[in-house]
């Protein structure tokens, strides 16, 4: 039995996943249902850490196939993580019928491991030891470990997917999105895709031969898990209280509005107006509700008019008058005032996303237009 700084420093990640698992299955705050299914992605991830551990120390089973066992878990990261994603970001989220079909690339690795565990016999049992430990297998499997890597990129393809929809829905209904954006799942999401392509090469390196390669990848790989699983815990927890998810048919669009054109018209310059004269963009947490009460419509016809009137969608509609105000207080008499000073009196809250939104509706920066002021 031989140990290495690679086989410790898996050991010490598996154990942090164990741990956070256990904390999540136990934490009795926020929607049970999302937190194991967070819980039992970490559980898995713990578990491929420890059998990697045991292959590089030089503890193999008697049975070196069961070591293959968890491989199959790798074809249940992508839908956890897909099934996760959906379950935060959609209040209504539950799972159908037809979700179990996801789980049959799994059940089919499995029962193939489960075949290879029973048709085993003594005397290849030395020789497949060896090739467990030192990752001396044929190219097949190597190519089903390709296939392996690109179901977990997709499925996290698709949960990039669910996020930018989510991104699209609250921008038709909030002003302020910087406490609800979910930056922690976005993290997330970076931290897999970085995890999974740096895993997937590290698997194929035995193809070439290169040793020093293979330590490099390694390295990397456990670098990038520790990394990511004391980082995560901290964004996860910071998960705003307003959050509650939206509903999965929101983003279907105005299928049966009854608005015209003529009606679209209409809300569009009451809305101006309501616009210009009450400065509601001067409250920073304006949302589609308020100011659909204030028109006196309903919050559909108030995004329909917003996005198919102004061609903008709620944020971005709010937002421009907010930058107008900016520039018309930067302008004013007051030369001392400053930007901060006039992004927090405009109804910005965040300095960062007021630079963005700057930027993108008047193609200058704060800076460089306060800068052009003096020159005139």
């Amino acid at each position: 039995m031989k140990y290495n700084l690679g086989a410790l420093l898996s050991i010490l990640v598996a154990f942090q996943f164990l741990f956070l698992a256990l904390y999540l299955f136990t934490h009795k705050k926020g929607i049970k249902r999302n937190n194991r299914l967070l819980a039992l992605l970490f559980f898995l991830f713990a578990i491929n850490l420890l059998d990697f551990a045991a292959r590089v120390s030089g503890l193999i089973f008697p049975n070196p196939m069961f070591h293959l066992l968890d491989d199959a878990f790798f074809l249940l990261y992508g839908p956890i993580l897909y099934f996760y994603c959906r379950a935060v970001v959609f209040h209504d989220f539950a799972f159908k019928k037809g979700d179990v079909w996801i789980l049959v690339p799994y059940a089919l690795f499995a029962c193939f491991v489960l075949f290879l565990i029973v048709t085993l016999d003594e005397k290849s049992g030395p020789e497949m030891a060896l090739k467990v430990t030192t990752a001396d297998f044929p190219a097949w499997v190597y190519i089903i470990s390709l296939f392996t890597y690109l179901h977990i990129l997709y499925y996290l393809w698709l949960s990039w997917r669910t996020i930018k929809a989510y991104h699209t829905v609250i921008k038709e209904k909030y002003s302020t999105i910087d406490g609800i954006k979910l930056d922690w799942l976005n993290f997330m999401l970076r931290a897999f895709t970085v995890i999974t392509v740096v895993a997937m090469i590290h698997n194929l390196t035995p193809i070439f031969s290169n040793r020093i390669f293979l330590y490099i990848s390694v390295t990397v790989l456990l670098l990038v898990t520790f990394y990511f699983i004391n980082l995560i815990l901290v964004k996860a927890l910071n998960q705003p209280a307003i959050f509650s998810g939206i509903a999965t048919k929101e983003t279907e669009k105005y299928a049966l509005s009854n608005l015209s054109q003529a009606d679209i018209d209409n809300y569009k310059n009451k809305l101006t107006n309501l616009m210009l004269t009450d400065q509601l963009y001067l409250n920073p947490e304006l949302n589609s509700k308020d100011l659909a009460t204030e028109l006196g419509v309903s919050v559909k016809t108030l995004s329909q008019v917003i996005n198919q009137g102004f061609d903008q969608n709620f944020y971005d509609f709010i937002n421009t008058f907010r930058c107008e105000e900016v520039k018309a207080i930067l302008q004013g008499p007051d030369k001392k005032m400053t930007i901060i000073e006039a992004m927090f009196q405009a109804g910005f809250n965040s300095k960062s996303s007021f630079n963005k939104e700057f930027k993108k509706l008047t193609g200058q920066t704060p800076s460089e237009f306060k800068k052009s002021l003096s020159q005139t």
